[in-house]
């Protein structure tokens, strides 16, 4: 299951800022798809949805109240679906946010280079997601 929107710099600002207000508490977090698709669609994020039913269960991990180290781990569903993100000569599908972050154009990756990068994202992923 995963949360979608328009890849647009206003879209993540706005999902970042939602994110916090559910970290300090200052917005209910949401229980199912439908509702969190309308938390979206209420902050303005554009092209919300969700892949999954309407009735799909939302948990939230806040690892910091109780102490301990969350690792998150990608379904193998998740991890195939990313090692099919991109072919030989087409560029990582990074969220355009990136781009002001970075003045290099984007590189085409090898087979080899995609796998690569794809681990190491995934990897950064965990380890910056845990408590």
């Amino acid at each position: 299951m995963k949360v979608n929107f328009n890849d647009e710099q206003g879209n993540w600002c706005l999902w970042g800022q939602l994110v916090g207000l559910w970290a300090r508490k200052m917005l209910p977090r949401p229980e199912t798809a439908a509702a969190l698709v309308k938390q979206m669609t209420d902050h303005c994020i554009k092209g919300a949805s969700i892949d999954g039913p309407p009735d799909l269960k939302i948990t939230f991990y806040p690892s910091e109240e109780d102490g301990s180290l969350v690792l998150m781990l990608p379904t193998r569903n998740m991890l195939d679906q990313a090692l099919k993100s991109t072919n030989p000569g087409e560029f990582y599908p990074l969220p355009v946010f990136y781009d002001a972050a970075y003045t290099a154009s984007r590189k085409a990756f090898t087979t080899d280079e995609n796998t690569l990068f794809i681990a190491c994202r995934i990897g950064e992923y965990i380890i910056n997601q845990g408590g």
